[in-house]
């Protein structure tokens, strides 16, 4: 099986070596992945573990400042990489605009722009999900949640993209900070635009939040940037790597139609099984930490590992089969803890209403390639880079 296509075989193994395991990873060099899932959920909320990357030790320091990884240049922190008290602060300033009933508001939007794109994909000829659903959908509906225009969409898109690759040398680095650097500019001036032409959107109740002294311009831009990457990147790479285990698993495709009402069961075991977020969580120590028989020194990176906690078979038996009538599934795909995805209901929202469209027009679908022919991105995400299927 490509590794690719099947990478739990291999977190299985290192699951086995322990409940902390050195790895060595291309932009960070060696940290520590905790591979079973009562460990991440615990630690994911341990103040001994930070998000901001200034908690690394020298050595790891040097590292990260030489691939940039580091916000520099005036660019504030945001609510993914900030501790207390500023995370605090950031995450109370989001949900009080961030609401279910916004979120639920959009449903209507939602199913209008999948019905859109799904009666533009062309007859008899294979459909790729990817670009001609997974894609402009997510990033549309959060411009939209956001009060941002649709071509904003189309400009931020790609940007975003770019900056879930891999950084792995000083080529990709550089294209990371040259589409970072983009976003914030087009941004600013999304946000100078919106300054002038408030409405009832969430980009303006943010402003108006800012205009109290609460946030400040750079956070503003940074808090927009994150909702725009955070709302689109991870609901796209779901929307694949979800379709594609229904046709790779056929008679839970038929269940599924047997039973809609299992969807939003389903969803969650998209989640679990296919999580956007492969390797882990990123942390920093900041004190020493005890992980059954290991000691993580302060200073040292740590991955909180999802897709391992995921198939973690003494939280989810038979983890290793796909089931979307699976009940209690406190998957990890959206973290846990203070750092929580705010963002969950939407990405929830969207794929219920996709996998509804696509079992409802199209139960005959079914892929156009073999499995084994599927690329996958070379991203800190993890899903389909294209998914070429028969819509019937």
């Amino acid at each position: 099986m490509n590794q690719y296509l099947d990478p739990y075989p291999y977190f299985g193994r290192l699951r086995a070596l322990g409940r902390a395991v050195k790895i060595r990873t291309a932009f960070a060099g060696e940290g520590w992945l905790i591979t079973h899932h009562r460990d991440a959920q615990a630690l994911a909320s341990d103040p001994r573990l930070r998000v901001d990357p200034r908690h690394a030790g020298p050595t790891l320091r040097k590292r990260l400042d030489e691939f940039r990884f580091l916000w520099t240049d005036g660019m504030a922190p945001h609510v993914q990489i900030a501790d207390p008290p500023d995370h605090t602060r950031l995450r109370r300033l989001i949900s009080r605009v961030f609401t279910p009933r916004r979120i639920d508001s959009l449903a209507p939007q939602v199913g209008d722009l999948v019905h859109t794109f799904l009666e533009s994909a062309p007859r008899g000829a294979p459909f790729d999900l990817i670009s001609g659903l997974a894609e402009p959908l997510p990033s549309l509906v959060i411009c939209r949640l956001l009060g941002m225009k649709d071509e904003d969409a189309l400009f931020l898109r790609p940007l975003i993209n770019a900056l879930t690759e891999l950084p792995v040398d000083t080529e990709s680095m550089h294209r990371i900070e040259q589409a970072r650097r983009a976003a914030w500019q087009y941004t600013k001036g999304v946000v100078l635009e919106k300054r002038r032409q408030p409405g009832s959107d969430l980009l303006s109740s943010l402003i108006t939040a800012r205009d109290d002294d609460r946030l400040s311009e750079d956070e503003l831009i940074s808090m927009t940037v994150m909702l725009f990457a955070a709302g689109a990147e991870t609901t796209t790479n779901v929307i694949g790597s979800g379709v594609l285990l229904l046709l790779r698993h056929p008679e839970q495709h038929d269940e599924l139609m047997r039973r809609p009402d299992l969807i939003p069961s389903a969803v969650e075991e998209f989640l679990r099984y296919e999580s956007p977020i492969t390797l882990g969580l990123i942390r920093y120590a900041a004190d020493d930490v005890e992980v059954g028989d290991t000691i993580i020194p302060r200073g040292d990176l740590v991955f909180l590992g999802v897709a391992t906690a995921n198939h973690d078979e003494e939280r989810f038996p038979e983890a290793g089969r796909f089931d979307v009538s699976r009940g209690d599934n406190q998957h990890m795909a959206f973290g846990h803890g203070p750092h929580y995805c705010l963002g969950a209901p939407l990405a929830r929202l969207e794929l219920r209403i996709v996998i509804a469209e696509l079992l409802t027009r199209y139960p005959g679908m079914r892929l156009a390639c073999p499995v084994e022919d599927i690329v996958w991105r070379a991203s800190v995400l993890r899903g389909p880079a294209a998914l070429p299927i028969h819509l019937e």
